[in-house]
């Protein structure tokens, strides 16, 4: 690839809007003058749920970078989505006009479903709480409206949680500590850090002030020989994150923040809100081994009562998987799941999430497992999204 595409490429993932906007448009233009030519990698195929930089995106992509790969392998529709904000919807918009492709742009957060509050649904180890998203919005709302109030409040709420959870690890780490302000956001454009991000933090910051001792931190921490660390860095950076995550944030870790209904906004708020922003309420669906997705035709019903107008799956959760007999439960379940949403009219959409590294930019749609299913995405997408332009 030219040299000078390839500098656009990374400044149009910049955290600077003015330059990655401009960017942008020298990377249009290039393509209208042929400079830059489509491949077709994956046409025919989509990707409804891709996250951006505004929350975390492995490659650091922005919604300009991701409509672009879109656009350049040939995808029928892409969608962003970001953790409890609204940040990339406008740029995923003007990127889908300049490019001339169909997109989507939404968000998804966690809140609280009164009907399952003693049930585990799609949050491991937390009962009650339900990922819910609001997709398909033409226009973020007006500033200081009442919508944009609530969806800010969105933002709030999960940043209160992520700075407990710092204080909390802080506390753990005796050797290394990190400051929100000053190590946390500075690795996201709009102030939006996730698990990812602090995760991150923590090991920039012991890579940099420990020096040798290091590795000896980490085996420590995470009761594993440090040659063992060194050959996972070494061989597959994203699994050490993954492995720090899980040690330190998740459930039973000591940065973890047990899930309480007052810190969740309420389901039923949250739909309301996205209707009134003329948005799409969409849910969410696992891999249907909690109790609060093992009824698919109970799990649907509920949803639909409750103005949920489709629901995202993320395949690769249930085909990808090394263990055989997990993964023979999962296939099944999905199997199950898809039947029934087929038959109860729900519609469903697909995506790769991209915000935890490894993850691919399309999912592998010639597997058995999900190439039967194709068909409906696409048919699924355009119901929710196209008919009414």
């Amino acid at each position: 690839m030219d040299l000078k595409i390839k500098e656009i490429l990374e400044d149009i993932s910049n955290f600077d809007k003015e330059i990655r906007e401009k960017k942008f448009l020298e990377l249009v233009e290039l393509i209208k003058k042929g400079k830059i030519e489509r491949d077709y990698e994956y046409k025919g195929y989509l990707n409804a749920h891709i996250h951006t930089f505004h929350s975390f995106n492995y490659k650091n992509w922005s919604p300009f970078r991701i409509v672009f790969e879109a656009w350049k392998k040939g995808l029928l529709y892409t969608g962003t989505v970001d953790f409890d904000t609204l940040s990339g919807i406008e740029e995923t918009l003007l990127a889908g006009k300049f490019l001339e492709i169909k997109v989507i742009g939404g968000f998804e957060s966690r809140v609280f479903l009164k009907e399952m509050k003693d049930k585990v649904i799609n949050s491991p180890n937390e009962p009650g709480i339900f990922y819910l998203c609001g997709k398909g919005f033409k226009k973020v709302p007006e500033k200081n409206s009442g919508e944009w109030k609530f969806f800010e409040n969105l933002k709030k709420i999960a940043q209160d949680r992520n700075k407990k959870v710092i204080d909390k690890i802080n506390n753990y780490l005796s050797e290394v500590k990190i400051d929100y302000k000053e190590d946390v956001l500075p690795l996201t454009p709009s102030e939006n850090p996730t698990e990812r991000h602090i995760i991150l933090a923590y090991y920039i910051k012991s890579k940099n002030n420990l020096g040798e001792k290091f590795y000896d931190f980490w085996s420590e921490v995470l009761n594993i020989e440090k040659e063992k660390i060194e050959e996972i860095e070494n061989e597959n950076m994203s699994q050490l994150y993954e492995v720090i995550r899980q040690k330190l944030i998740k459930f039973g870790g000591p940065g973890y923040v047990k899930a309480e209904s007052s810190d969740f906004p309420l389901f039923d708020d949250v739909v309301k809100m996205v209707v009134k922003a003329e948005g799409i309420p969409i849910g969410t669906w696992l891999d249907g081994t909690n109790e609060g997705e093992r009824s698919p035709e109970f799990f649907i019903e509920l949803l639909k009562e409750k103005g949920i107008k489709g629901i995202t799956i993320i395949p690769e959760r249930n085909w990808n998987i090394k263990d055989k007999m997990e993964k023979e439960i999962k296939v099944k379940n999905l199997d199950k799941f898809m039947e029934t949403c087929i038959k109860m009219n729900m519609p469903v959409i697909c995506g790769t999430e991209m915000n935890k590294y490894g993850q691919p930019f399309v999912d592998n749609f010639k597997v058995p497992e999900i190439s039967k299913y194709l068909g409906y995405f696409i048919k699924s997408f355009e119901n929710l999204f196209l008919k009414n332009g």
